[in-house]
């Protein structure tokens, strides 16, 4: 069995990037963007449209948990056609070779392949200051960017609970939660990267 590490983030918490260096430090695959633009290759669809789908909640209108049943006229077939290709292009990476996966709630889709799931945090004030720093949207004003965080955290659930009543966030259902409040990312991936070294060797992985 493939080493599978799934990070679900806040938005601000610099959650990609301690994804990117993981996979970096652990000489493994990095799954991000490149799993839309799988799903717009196989469903010839715009890879613009399926990121915004898939990562901004545009598709939380589903009224069900989409992991049990996909019965019912009343859903888009489209939607339902783009969360399928999602779980099979998930489970196709995750068979492929070790590798680090960020959001699109991999840590419930993947749940068989016994994943170490990472759940990235901070508190707000660092938040807004990290996306004042690396984000488009640090332009914004404190008090529209505050709002905007909580809007995308609140979408980021929404999705997640498509697939598992599991809770978003909680953690209980994480391996490890890291609060990069205040931390240098790059300073504190290897200590991730022995973590997970560790925990996957205590599982005879």
């Amino acid at each position: 069995m493939n080493r599978i590490i799934t990070i679900s983030r806040e938005f601000g918490s610099g959650g990609r990037e301690v994804g990117k260096r993981l996979a970096d430090a652990l000489h493994c695959a990095y799954y991000d963007s490149e799993i839309e633009a799988c799903i717009a290759q196989n469903l010839d669809l715009d890879a613009g449209y399926i990121a915004h789908a898939v990562e901004n909640g545009a598709l939380t209108n589903i009224p069900l948990h989409f992991g049990r049943t996909i019965a019912g006229s009343y859903l888009y077939k489209q939607q339902v056609d783009i969360l399928a290709e999602k779980c099979k292009v998930l489970k196709t990476f995750a068979a492929a070779s070790d590798c680090v996966i960020v959001g699109r709630a991999a840590d419930v889709i993947l749940a068989g392949e016994g994943p170490l799931r990472l759940f990235v945090y901070a508190d707000m004030p660092h938040k807004l200051a990290r996306c004042q720093r690396y984000e488009e949207r640090g332009a914004a004003s404190p008090k529209a960017l505050e709002k905007e965080i909580r809007q995308v955290d609140a979408r980021r659930a929404r999705y997640h609970g498509m697939f598992s009543p599991i809770k978003w966030g909680e953690r209980a259902n994480y391996d490890l939660c890291v609060n990069t409040g205040g931390l240098a990312i790059k300073g504190l991936v290897p200590a991730l990267a022995q973590y997970a070294q560790a925990w996957f060797g205590l599982q005879g992985r």
